[in-house]
């Protein structure tokens, strides 16, 4: 699966490419959910629906070469809210983790909202 990183601004380095590992998902759909106690020993849930801003999306990714572990290094260091575009949609996201590796580096996104 291939996503790509852009910048909301014009940055004529803003745009990343990366082609994830063959097993990657994006992450999980959740609801708005929570559960309450209550005193006959039962529970109660609020249930407040679904909403893309609920999702975190990982990427994993094998490490091809220096300079796209730099031109991602540098989206995050310099922008806390990216688009990223995958197979499921475009979203509006914030960067919340970058982890390099050896062999594989990773990405976690907070979505914001869906795009397309």
């Amino acid at each position: 699966m291939r996503v790509s990183l852009t910048t909301l601004t014009f940055d004529p380095a803003g745009v990343v490419a990366l082609q994830l590992v063959p097993e990657q998902t994006l992450g999980e759909s959740r609801r708005r959910m929570n559960r309450v106690a209550t005193l006959d020993g039962g529970a109660v849930f609020n249930d407040f629906g679904y909403s893309e801003a609920d999702r975190t999306l990982t990427l994993r990714w094998r490490v091809t070469s220096k300079a796209t572990e730099a031109a991602v290094q540098r989206l995050v260091q310099l922008y806390a809210k990216l688009h990223v575009a995958t197979p499921q949609g475009c979203y509006l996201v914030g960067v919340e983790t970058y982890t390099p590796g050896v062999l594989q580096s990773s990405l976690v996104l907070l979505v914001a909202s869906k795009l397309t």
